[in-house]
């Protein structure tokens, strides 16, 4: 229907402005919602601000978050029916459990767990009016493996696919599905981490990808693939799961 949307969390992210832009060239009404930064969906945005509606906020803020994207529906009068949920805080800060700093490591489960909360509950209200919605959450290979030096990040990302698993059997009965899909290494743009963080990640990327049949990391469209068809009219059944995408690697 022309006037269902989708909302993309994190849309300013190496991920969730890929995933804008192709929506976009589909034909798709969009409401993304970023946090601080606007670069990579600036332009997009400004070309195409008929079909385009853009959110600016930190998801941790529930009661903004909910009047916010009440405004923005009631505005354009879209029905959003999908959620791609992108938007996440990393452990930047590199240390062992017993050396992070608690009030970091809270920050982390904050941003990537309360932050799941509030976009499904503000989302969630849309879909059960129309008896309809599919949602992709974004989780981590770590869910499963770990991640040493980033406890945080590796318990949150395991939250949010168990998250994912009990919203499905929740929700079901209101046809609304959902899934996880959980990538290990992605090539992304990584210029605008720390210098001690980029290497943390070079070093990380250069074990996993020793440990990967394919040799490679993942892509942008790898994973797009895979959302597409959960998001789409042709997933009537699948829900609950979580799908890692790790080139081979068990």
């Amino acid at each position: 229907m022309k006037n269902n949307a989708i909302i993309i969390t994190g849309a300013n992210g190496n991920v969730g402005s890929y995933f804008a832009k192709k929506y976009y060239e589909l034909g798709e009404n969009l409401i993304l919602i970023v946090h601080k930064s606007e670069h990579r969906t600036k332009n997009l945005v400004k070309d195409h601000s008929d079909k385009i509606k853009v959110i600016q906020i930190d998801l941790s803020d529930y009661s903004n978050l909910k009047i916010k994207l009440a405004r923005v529906i009631a505005k354009t009068g879209w029905k959003p029916d999908r959620l791609i949920h992108t938007a996440t805080a990393r452990s930047h800060a590199i240390k062992s459990l017993s050396d992070s700093d608690p009030e970091l490591w809270k920050n982390i489960i904050n941003v990537n767990l309360v932050g799941t909360f509030n976009i499904l509950k503000t989302t969630l209200k849309y879909f059960k009016e129309n008896s309809n919605g599919k949602i992709v959450l974004f989780g981590s290979n770590v869910s499963r493996i770990g991640l040493p030096k980033g406890t945080a990040y590796a318990a949150s990302k395991a939250g949010i696919a168990n998250i994912g698993r009990t919203l499905a059997t929740e929700e079901a009965a209101n046809n609304i599905i959902i899934n996880t899909v959980s990538p290990g290494p992605i090539k992304i743009d990584d210029s605008q981490f720390s210098e001690s963080y980029r290497k943390f990640r070079q070093e990380y990327y250069e074990e996993k990808l020793r440990e990967t049949p394919l040799k490679r990391c993942a892509s942008f469209q790898d994973i797009f693939g895979l959302c597409e068809f959960l998001l789409s009219k042709d997933n009537s059944y699948i829900t609950g799961e979580e799908f890692f995408i790790t080139g081979g690697k068990i």
